[in-house]
């Protein structure tokens, strides 16, 4: 198999081959709801878009991504975050509603300028547009009028690709109240060509006024619901592909009705099309306004950048990312990016043929560098050691001097292993070393050989290696029962980092002491 056969397999290479463009170009678009503190299963999507807007540009056709914020939508949920006083806005479009903090235009803004940062710290730059500004500039008035003359017809696709029937005389809008300035609350019926009759009736979430009058749904007055509305999207922006969360796809749902609404509504084409899976915490899916998960931006300031990059691009749209950061999940995510370095630079077998061009979509700019990459919770364990010397730890594992990079390197991975410690690291990556050593249910085989291992203690890494085989050997003991009891003597524990350089890493006198405690 040729390297281009092997591009052309990647799932996101498959994508922009398949898809048909519009008017010449490409347009992938997608969209969020700016109404929480937005959380790191979002980027998801955001990422996985990002990827195939990229590989469309591979392939020699053009491309723009186009990323929504429907910040006109009501607030329908109430966001931990905010102060019981923001009670008094829920039914309010995210766009008036003000900021918490001083900078930031509106309640949406706020959310979203957080979210902006940090996508654009992953390499994502699409084209932000508001939907707040696209109705109140007039830009969705002809659409708006197009799916009030087919209000019949929508509702139509509704009851028969849904179920969901809709009370007759039903139009496809809610307005914006006069009186309570609520657009969640609206009910809206007999669109007469310039103006509709609303009543402001409330919701499950939100109080209604009971104000009646009639009004022009056109210039931001009213926004259409949002299966309508995600189809007149795609007609606006000429979106050519966009994908969703799987939950849109389930058979009658938001996909399928507004794949027909967009063709026979808004006779544009249905954007290529496909599902993606959730990105969970702890097995659960997240919720912006619900305020579960782990927000996008307290992971971006966890975690580098490439990294969360990496993480979206690795995995298949179909198949769901299990992310817990108080677990392992970090650590190994570093140690599957040094694999995929090796790999790429030739260093390691490979096995599987996406790896080059997973590793390529995950750069953030510029060429990636052939450099040594310390072992992330090694380095994590190094950092809670007062006595040790974390660059001349890593440089006697390495075997050689650390050059700029790896030093830069080192030092980045140093900080966020702070955090990762401070924030997220469960008890067992927490070490200390034990003030008395716990000789019990060490052998007798074992204290000798740990004291034999102590007159090697100068010598390499590798050849330390080389003699505690020769002396487990000797001894008639196991390696693992060897380490099982140094790191029972040094952090009163079965398991910790790799044993030789953790030791290495400790003042050479106190180890050479405690091994041969017991002699």
């Amino acid at each position: 198999m040729t390297e281009k056969e092997k591009h052309d397999m990647f799932w996101a290479d498959q994508i922009a081959r398949e898809a048909k463009a519009y008017n010449g170009k490409h347009v992938v678009g997608d969209a969020k709801t700016p109404s929480g503190r937005i959380h790191i299963g979002s980027l998801r999507g955001l990422v996985i878009h990002d990827i195939i807007h990229k590989a469309v540009v591979d392939s020699g056709q053009k491309s723009e991504y186009v990323y929504r914020f429907d910040d006109f939508d009501p607030m329908d949920g109430f966001p931990p975050d905010l102060p019981e006083s923001y009670r008094k806005h829920m039914g309010e479009p995210l766009c008036n509603i003000p900021s918490p903090e001083k900078g930031f235009d509106s309640l949406a803004q706020y959310y979203a300028l957080e979210f902006k940062g940090v996508f654009e710290k992953l390499g994502c730059h699409p084209q932000i547009v508001w939907a707040s500004e696209a109705y109140r500039s007039g830009k969705m008035n002809s659409l708006v009028r197009t799916a009030l003359e087919n209000a019949e017809k929508i509702r139509e696709i509704n009851v028969r690709v849904s179920g969901a029937k809709k009370a007759e005389g039903w139009l496809p809008i809610n307005v914006v109240c006069e009186k309570c300035g609520k657009i969640g609350t609206t009910q809206v019926t007999d669109f007469d060509g310039k103006t509709v009759r609303y009543v402001c009736v409330g919701a499950k979430y939100a109080e209604g006024c009971k104000h009646e009058a009639r009004i022009s749904p056109l210039d931001g007055n009213s926004k259409l619901t949002w299966k309508a509305e995600w189809a007149a999207q795609f007609k606006l922006y000429e979106i050519t592909i966009e994908g969703a969360g799987k939950d849109h796809y389930a058979a009658g749902g938001a996909r399928d009705v507004s794949s027909q609404i967009v063709e026979q509504v808004f006779n544009y084409p249905n954007p290529y099309n496909f599902p993606y899976e959730f990105f969970l915490l702890g097995g659960r899916k997240m919720s912006t306004s619900k305020g579960i998960g782990v927000s996008a931006k307290d992971i971006s300031d966890s975690t580098p950048s490439e990294l969360l990059r990496f993480l979206f691009t690795r995995y298949k749209p179909r198949t769901a990312i299990e992310f817990n950061p108080d677990g392992e999940t970090i650590p190994r995510l570093y140690d599957d990016w040094d694999k995929f370095s090796r790999i790429h630079f030739g260093h390691e077998e490979n096995r599987d043929p996406d790896v080059p061009r997973i590793f390529a979509l995950s750069q953030l700019s510029g060429k990636a560098k052939d450099h040594f990459h310390p072992q992330f919770s090694f380095v994590a364990f190094l950092v809670q050691v007062p006595s040790a010397d974390v660059a001349k730890a890593i440089e006697k594992y390495k075997g050689s001097p650390l050059t700029h990079e790896e030093k830069e390197e080192l030092k980045a991975r140093t900080e966020y292993a702070k955090v990762w410690l401070e924030k997220f690291a469960d008890e067992s990556a927490k070490i200390s070393i034990a003030k008395n050593a716990d000789w019990n249910g060490v052998s007798e085989k074992a204290k000798q050989a740990l004291s034999e291992y102590a007159e090697f203690l100068g010598l390499s890494e590798e050849k330390q290696s080389e003699k505690v085989r020769e002396i487990c050997a000797a001894r008639g003991i196991s390696i693992q029962e060897f380490y099982k009891a140094a790191y029972k003597i040094f952090i009163s524990r079965e398991k910790g980092p790799k044993l030789i350089p953790f030791l290495n890493a400790l003042d050479k006198g106190f180890v050479g002491k405690r091994l041969r405690e017991k002699e």
